[in-house]
């Protein structure tokens, strides 16, 4: 029987320099050592079992990968069961199973399981999961503690609709796909960043050096150009101004007026809403006066909008081209959505088993959308002589959807003259990243050899197609986004400074403050629970230090933050910094006989401090000079004097 506790570590913290989720667990074991040794043999068994049981589901393949990595992560934690001992051991292997397959994949620790001595008759254990999102992580590990206390050689464990559940859970949860792949590149240039909502909102960088994205769109995204993206007639004016192809249209009013500018226009003819993207109310190829009228009512029900556009219908696949700065990024092919007679099922009953693929649901994160029965797929049909209760004969291809999923990678193919045009096109209406969709039945030809057109511009656009195409080669969408944002390998970084508490610290505070302030810097301060900055205390609303620090961080006149800190602080709710650029122990600050608790603290700050960072001590003992050389990062300086502590270096 177990009793656990979860503490959520999300600064650098005595398990690691990045967030953590720690279990603290009681085991209620029986002390008998032949209890003990039966209950150490039954634990391997059911490492074993559960080891053979999560290698069969990787083998079925009856789930959703939500990371390029999530199958050979997972098989890789497979793998190393064999190695496991304890229940502790599996418990972490297993939430970390269930953590690469919900998309966040977890990097192994040196110290992953801790005794811990608190003076109670039974023992209790600390152990540590990298962590994402705190809310995901402990789901994991409570998915991971039923999957081991199921019966039935975890036969009768539903598998299959846990990570679902999961996989749902973490849709909701976690940043978006777009955002993750920005983030991604963001890791791979060392430039922080923190989420600064439930939303997408997320900051790149710190103080002065900052920038902001929400999922693709940028702080440089002008709202002038996102609404001109979003006025679809609009857009097809001001694009066709430039020469950029573009069907031929113009907004209606009414269902009967959608059928007068049809026949101005010429069949056959798309109907859709001005304002909506996702491609959300569109029917396409329409030539009857019933299909416009049912169209036009399927637009204003879908779109949520009265604005509908009718336009020529342009032929050829779909494609999404992704335009970042002036540079044409990537592209993708889209598919239209059929099914395959069999001569004994209806297309409902058929649309319904193409439904079952896992990689398909109605979460953004899925790789394929469902195939959804509304107005547009009747119409297709109809044109076919079909209904949904209609049998196809055994190897008839029944289309029900012309344009579906954005899928295959084509970047490579795109023709110079398009690329061009697209490049045009976004910045003919203002935007800094743009997802343009054009009908193309070649998109290695101009679009003017082929009667091509762009039919719509979107700000914002996903970024899923490029990052995670179901064939093809991944783009590098992410770091084109992260070198527009910050060019020349700029890191973003404003220096922090750390003061360990000590009898003397609050005079070493004032002393960096002093300095900062006489070298004209702006800066920053959290000491003793209050924030502030350039010498006066902020009223922040922030209910602890963690949030406090955060706040100073995105002060946009900032270049230094000095954060006062506290040891045992540090050990049990992990440093309330991202991390310590500068990190001065004052003296006293370790104490002559340090208690285990101090120490964790000690290594938290350390873990704090990154490669090339500075760490000084004001006459520590020699032990604590030990063990900091020991704990430190081996690229960052250690010394055990105040000489040059002042002397912080500035681009």
């Amino acid at each position: 029987m177990h009793t656990y506790q979860f503490v959520a570590f999300r600064g650098p913290n005595r398990w690691a320099p990045f967030p953590m989720l720690e279990v603290l667990c009681r085991d209620r074991l029986d002390s008998n050592a032949s209890e003990i040794a039966k209950q150490t043999s039954a634990k391997q068994t059911s490492a074993e079992q559960i080891s053979t049981a999560l290698a069969k589901f990787l083998e079925a393949k009856q789930f959703t990968a939500s990371h390029p990595q999530s199958v050979s992560n997972a098989t890789r934690i497979v793998a190393s069961m064999d190695q496991i001992e304890s229940d502790t051991e599996l418990w972490l292997a297993c939430a970390r199973w269930f953590s690469a397959l919900a998309g966040v994949p977890t990097r192994d620790l040196d110290r992953a399981i801790e005794l811990r001595d608190d003076g109670q008759s039974t023992p209790l254990t600390a152990f540590a999961m990298e962590m994402e999102e705190q809310s995901l992580s402990e789901k994991c590990f409570l998915f991971a503690r039923e999957l081991i206390d199921s019966n039935d050689s975890f036969a009768s464990y539903p598998l299959v609709i846990k990570v679902r559940e999961l996989f749902d859970f973490a849709d909701d949860v976690r940043l978006g796909p777009s955002s993750r792949a920005i983030l991604r590149a963001a890791r791979r240039r060392n430039i922080p960043y923190t989420r600064l909502n439930r939303g997408s909102l997320v900051q790149l960088g710190e103080g002065k050096l900052q920038r902001r994205i929400w999922t693709a769109e940028t702080d440089a995204t002008s709202a002038i150009a996102e609404a001109i993206a979003s006025d679809k007639d609009l857009t097809k004016r001001l694009l066709r101004q430039v020469g950029v192809p573009v069907p031929h249209g113009r907004s209606v009013s009414s269902a009967e007026d959608a059928w007068a500018a049809a026949q101005e226009i010429g069949f056959p003819i798309v109907v859709k809403p001005c304002s909506a993207n996702h491609q959300r109310g569109i029917s396409i190829e329409l030539n009857t006066k019933e299909e416009i009228m049912k169209a036009y009512d399927f637009a204003v029900y879908a779109g949520e909008t009265t604005d509908i556009l009718v336009e020529k219908f342009a032929s050829g696949d779909h494609h999404r081209l992704l335009v970042v700065g002036n540079r044409l990024i990537a592209a993708a092919k889209g598919h239209s959505e059929c099914v395959l007679g069999d001569g004994i099922s209806t297309i409902e009953e058929l649309v319904a088993e193409v439904n079952r693929d896992p990689r398909r649901g109605e979460a953004y994160t899925d790789p394929l959308g469902v195939v959804l029965l509304s107005e547009p797929a009747i119409i297709e049909l109809n044109k076919q002589g079909l209904s949904l209760q209609s049998i196809p004969e055994a190897g008839r291809v029944v289309v029900v959807r012309r344009t579906g999923d954005l899928t295959t990678d084509c970047t490579e193919s795109v023709h110079p003259d398009t690329a061009e045009q697209a490049v045009l096109a976004a910045r003919v209406v203002g935007l800094d990243i743009a997802g343009l969709d054009i009908l193309a039945t070649d998109i290695s030809l101009p679009l003017s050899d082929q009667r091509g057109a762009v039919v719509e511009v979107n700000a914002g656009p996903s970024l899923s197609p490029h990052v995670t195409p179901l064939y093809g080669k991944p783009q590098k969408v992410g770091d084109a986004i992260m070198e527009m944002l910050f060019p020349m390998e700029q890191q973003g970084h404003i220096n922090i400074i750390g003061v360990v508490k000590g009898p003397n610290s609050d005079l070493l505070v004032q002393q960096f403050a002093e300095q900062l302030r006489l070298r004209n810097i702006d800066f920053g301060t959290l000491s003793h629970g209050q924030a502030g900055f350039n010498g006066r205390v902020v009223d922040t609303g922030c209910v602890n230090d963690e949030e406090r620090v955060i706040a100073l961080l995105c002060n946009p006149i900032l270049s230094a933050i000095v954060v006062h800190l506290d040891v045992l602080q540090s050990a049990t709710h992990g440093v309330c910094s991202p991390r310590l650029d500068w990190v001065l122990f004052a003296n006293g600050s370790i104490g002559e006989s340090p208690s285990d608790e101090e120490w964790a603290g000690v290594r938290a700050i350390l873990n704090a401090v990154p490669p090339k960072g500075s760490i000084f001590g004001d006459r520590l003992s020699t032990e604590a000079m030990e063990k900091i050389k020991k704990w430190k990062n081996p690229e960052s300086i250690a010394k055990n004097t105040l000489e040059r502590a002042f002397e912080i270096p500035f681009q």
